[in-house]
């Protein structure tokens, strides 16, 4: 690959959004490969595992470009703790995380309007059950003036 696309910027890796986080850490995966092919063949120190890539800012930057909008704020916003970036395999295991939180955040959601919409549907029934208070004006009146 790298003796027919001598540059990694020559090698389009952008499959335009992704749509589920799965295909998003897919689409990471992908960079991280990307990155290992174009690694300094001749340093031994550099790891074989695309897992193991360090997750560097412009491959962070290629990939939170590449989400769909509900995600990239909140992903762009992420930043590293210490100075030494992330392996491709950290970042899938805090993306799950993330979107698992993002699930669960959701799903507490839906139950509360779920609950709120029940309630309301029993009240409706209770509101349409109870007969109708009959009052006359003239029996308030009198009831008022004798007070």
């Amino acid at each position: 690959m790298k003796e027919r696309y001598p540059f990694k910027e020559d090698v389009l890796c952008q499959p335009g959004k992704w749509t589920t986080m799965e295909r998003g850490i897919q689409y990471l995966r992908e960079l991280a490969m990307l990155e290992m092919i174009y690694y300094d063949p001749d340093n031994t120190q550099l790891p074989t595992d695309p897992d193991e890539v360090q997750c560097t800012r412009p491959t962070w930057r290629k990939f939170v470009q590449s989400a769909p909008s509900s995600y990239a704020n909140s992903l762009a916003i992420l930043t590293w703790k210490d100075e030494k970036a992330p392996t491709a395999d950290e970042m899938a295991r805090q993306l799950r995380q993330y979107e698992e939180n993002l699930s669960s955040s959701l799903q507490a959601c839906i139950s509360a309007v779920e609950k709120l919409s029940q309630d309301f549907q029993q009240f409706k029934e209770d509101m349409s059950y109870s007969p109708p208070i009959r009052t006359s004006i003239s029996a308030i009146r009198s009831k008022r003036s004798s007070a």
